[in-house]
């Protein structure tokens, strides 16, 4: 019986012993408030660029490349409205559309103007990773080509600094990274952006490389999206128009009725 009961001590107190060693570990180190408040305003400067540009278009060359492959540059030309509202054409030599790419807000629209094949998708589930070879979001896509970035939904921000990448505001949720938006010395302009999977897993990354000034409003100029798969695209944008007139209607794909042999 003392035996056990030496036994049950020893056992008892190596236990308590880890529990308290748990207890005591330091949590981690969170912002200060002055750093708080610099980057809470800092994102809501980014919230509020170009926030009041309704609708847009613009015509431009677009180059894709996939790694260990020749690139392949095209002419391209969009128009989006508000936050989700978007049709891009990708055109041949002579103008014509090779494939179109839609979303209307509730539905994502594919298009192939050579074999006439036809994809749709809710929005909320659709990102280009198939077409590409790159998770981006048509929401997404909107934003960037209207001069915005976006911003996932984040618990916590900071912002860091260091010799190679300057100033870094890092978004983080349950703990993990999902965003890092990258600024020049001012802090007043972002110069790149990466996004992250639940896992902190690199899903794409952006570079806009430069912005023209179109009526009061900042919008890129160049941009590139790549990812670590080594496949990407860039945009360069040849001209640009703001608060342009639109109808619904052009952010509704639907297939093309078929040919009839006579």
């Amino acid at each position: 019986m003392k035996h056990i009961i030496i036994l049950f001590i020893t056992v008892f107190f190596s236990a308590c012993s880890s529990f308290t060693g748990r207890i005591v570990e330091e949590p981690p180190e969170l912002p200060d408030t002055a750093t708080v408040t610099e980057v809470n305003n800092l994102l809501s400067n980014i919230r509020l660029k170009n926030r009041d540009l309704k609708a847009f278009k613009g015509i431009g060359k677009i180059t894709f490349w996939e790694e260990d492959k020749k690139s392949i540059t095209s002419s391209i030309a969009w128009v989006g409205s508000g936050h989700d509202l978007i049709r891009i054409a990708i055109l041949n030599i002579s103008g014509q559309p090779l494939l179109s790419l839609a979303n209307d807000g509730q539905w994502f629209y594919f298009l192939s103007h050579t074999d006439n094949s036809f994809y749709k998708k809710r929005s909320s589930y659709s990102n280009l990773k198939k077409a590409i070879q790159i998770p981006i979001k048509p929401v997404e896509i909107v934003s960037l080509l209207a001069g915005r970035i976006p911003l996932y939904e984040y618990h916590t921000a900071n912002i860091i600094r260091n010799k190679e990448e300057g100033y870094v505001i890092v978004l983080k949720k349950s703990g993990n990274v999902i965003q890092k938006i990258y600024l020049n010395e001012d802090k007043k302009n972002v110069q790149k952006v990466e996004m992250f999977d639940v896992n902190e897993k690199s899903l794409y990354f952006v570079v806009i490389d430069s912005l023209q000034k179109i009526n009061g409003y900042h919008v890129p100029l160049k941009l590139s999206v790549s990812s670590n798969n080594g496949n990407g695209f860039k945009i360069d944008v040849q001209k640009y128009w703001t608060n342009v007139s639109i109808n619904p209607s052009m952010f509704i794909l639907t297939p093309q009725p078929a040919t009839r042999n006579p």
